[in-house]
């Protein structure tokens, strides 16, 4: 249990006052009035207090939330507070200690004393030593495993042993870290999390939810030969089919200059920033990466950025707040006296609303597994916040469960870790190294935007140039967009495999070109409006499809539903149509007329 005197020093309230209280000649500290006085503050700390003036909300219930702030930054996140109050938290609010010992200790005792406690929010910057004491919240670190025989760190920077509360490094609590240096990114970040979370985006393109049914995906080359870069992004791209439902779309902007995902190399970084700043769901960049910038994008001769810390300037999202997940090294390297890209793009005025990266070294095969499970997490999971979603992907990632025998991307992932890793006996301690490794940088009690779902009912096959009749079932009333696509491992327009790097502006203008064909799927699309409930729609199939495809559902909310959207999608199969069902269609198509 907490002293009285350790509680007196966490609760936020003015302690000139309760000085005063124990100054009292008529007070005597006997043990009763010990147990009085423990009573007394335990109260007083249900009104958290801002200085001797500001208020925040009251606490009426246990709490469910321990924040741990920078003692300058208090002030600034009383907006935050009513907030989160406001949704029903019930939060803790205490001023960090210097050190990362102290604050992990004082957690871990605060916790035992309001066990109903189940997130953590760390609130402010890491690492910019040259600041005083009271602006910053430390992180801790641990002794590094096994990604130190590979050029990292004796030490990883974390967050996670504050979660930790026994000490065998998975985490017990949701935790994240808002990164602020000063109170106007706080204040600027606070606004972020509640337009994300509130009925409009308070962005230029305010009202459009497209962006919500958006996943983008940015691959830097993994530099191990064109026979095994191809199989990667051959192996990536099947996974991303099987993993990510049809009816999210998305985008691959790859930087091997003989892929077909692979823009005009010069306009590389245009084009990635481009897709976070139309906005997105998640996105997401998997390759090499250190503590202020990304790989470069390789060709003959040439190199050209993906993302820096200059280029992170330019990120300003249009709609919606994307969540960034880096699957790469040092990009969340939070301990850094300058600020890591992380924290420099959560800090832009139309930056991510969340970041999840890595602060040091980072393995292959820890970051495909836990990879696997936040995609498992998100749409297949019940997790309401990004805080729950990343607790709970770790402790997948690390439970030592069989894997089923139809799991073949886990099996693939456990095959090649026993066979490439150059430390296949220490896999397990690979993942338990990586619990540490990979934070989240954003507040873990954002609520995930997660489309709501739209039951889709058409025939398992068809066949080209005739109708296909469409049924279904959607919460959400508003403008219906059915359309025909074609499944992401396939193309419209297939592309010739590039053999030869050719520089001049018009080869290049090819690529650009060629990166958009790629992306173009939709082969006839059709829109509707519609009330809550059942609908029936038909689309003509053009003559040119065949090959398996999907039928995709999206219902933007009318004016009384704007923020809610809805998706849905089932497979179908298109066949050519023969000589004899070209006959059949046109003997139908004259008895309609009569």
């Amino acid at each position: 249990m907490l002293l009285e005197k350790e509680i007196l020093v966490i609760v936020v309230v003015s302690i000139a006052d309760i000085d005063a209280l124990l100054r009292k000649p008529a007070v005597n500290l006997t043990a009763p009035l010990c147990k009085c006085l423990s009573c007394l503050v335990l109260v007083v700390s249900l009104v958290l207090v801002i200085g001797n003036s500001t208020a925040y909300a009251q606490a009426t219930a246990p709490y469910d939330t321990l924040v741990v702030v920078a003692p300058d930054l208090v002030p600034a996140l009383k907006r935050w507070v009513d907030y989160r109050t406001s949704q029903g938290h019930r939060l803790l609010v205490v001023k960090g200690q210097r050190f990362a010992a102290d604050n992990r200790d004082f957690i871990r005792r605060i916790v035992a004393a309001h066990r109903k406690i189940k997130n953590l929010v760390l609130v402010g910057d890491a690492g910019d030593w040259t600041k005083s004491p009271t602006e910053l919240l430390p992180t801790d670190h641990v002794i590094a495993e096994v990604n130190f025989m590979f050029g990292s760190e004796m030490e990883i920077a974390t967050d996670n042993t504050y979660a930790d509360l026994n000490g065998d490094a998975t985490p017990e609590l949701n935790i994240g870290r808002i990164v602020a240096t000063d109170a106007q990114e706080l204040e600027r970040y606070v606004q972020r999390v509640i337009q994300y979370e509130s009925d409009s985006s308070g962005q230029s393109d305010s009202g459009n939810q497209r962006w919500r049914r958006r996943i983008n995906l940015i691959a830097g080359l993994g530099g191990f030969g064109s026979v095994t870069d191809g199989l990667i992004e051959s192996t990536a791209k099947q996974i991303i089919t099987d993993k990510i439902p049809a009816s999210y779309n998305t985008s691959v902007t790859y930087g091997s200059w003989q892929s077909p995902y692979c823009p005009d190399p010069r306009l590389f970084s245009q084009t990635a920033i481009e897709r976070f700043n139309e906005g997105c769901l998640f996105w997401i960049y998997v390759g090499h990466g250190d503590r202020q910038r990304l790989d470069k994008v390789r060709v003959p001769k040439q190199r050209f950025d993906i993302l820096d810390d200059e280029s992170a300037a330019l990120l300003n999202c249009r709609s919606g707040s994307p969540i960034a997940i880096f699957l790469a090294c040092y990009t969340g390297a939070i301990d850094s006296s300058r600020d890591c890209l992380a924290e420099q793009m959560v800090k832009q005025p139309g930056g991510p609303v969340a970041v999840i990266c890595g602060s040091r070294v980072t393995m292959p095969y820890a970051m495909s597994l836990l990879s696997i499970e936040m995609a498992e997490e998100f749409f297949d999971g019940q997790c309401v916040t990004i805080g729950q979603l990343m607790r709970r992907s770790k402790l997948a990632m690390i439970n030592p469960k069989p894997i089923a025998a139809d799991d073949k991307y886990r099996q693939m992932i456990e095959s090649m870790g026993q066979s490439l890793s150059p430390l296949p006996k220490q896999l397990q301690a690979e993942k338990r190294e990586h619990l540490h490794l990979v934070n989240l940088l954003g507040d873990p009690l954002l609520r995930l935007k997660r489309p709501l779902n739209v039951d889709v009912q058409c025939a398992s096959e068809a066949t080209a140039g005739q109708t296909l009749k469409i049924k279904g079932t959607s919460s959400v009333a508003g403008q219906l967009t059915i359309e025909l696509v074609y499944r992401r491992d396939r193309f419209r327009v297939r592309s010739k495999r590039r053999r030869k790097f050719e520089s001049d502006d018009q080869k290049l203008a090819d690529y650009q070109r060629t990166y958009q064909q790629a992306h173009d799927q939709v082969c006839v699309s059709k829109q509707l409006t519609i009330d809550a409930g059942s609908f029936e729609a038909s689309i003509e199939i053009p003559s040119d499809v065949k090959g398996a495809c999907e039928v995709r559902a999206l219902v933007i909310g009318d004016e009384s539903q704007k923020a809610k959207i809805a998706l849905g999608s089932r497979s179908i199969k298109i066949v050519k149509a023969s000589a004899h069902s070209s006959v059949r269609t046109a003997k139908e198509t004259e008895e309609l007329k009569r």
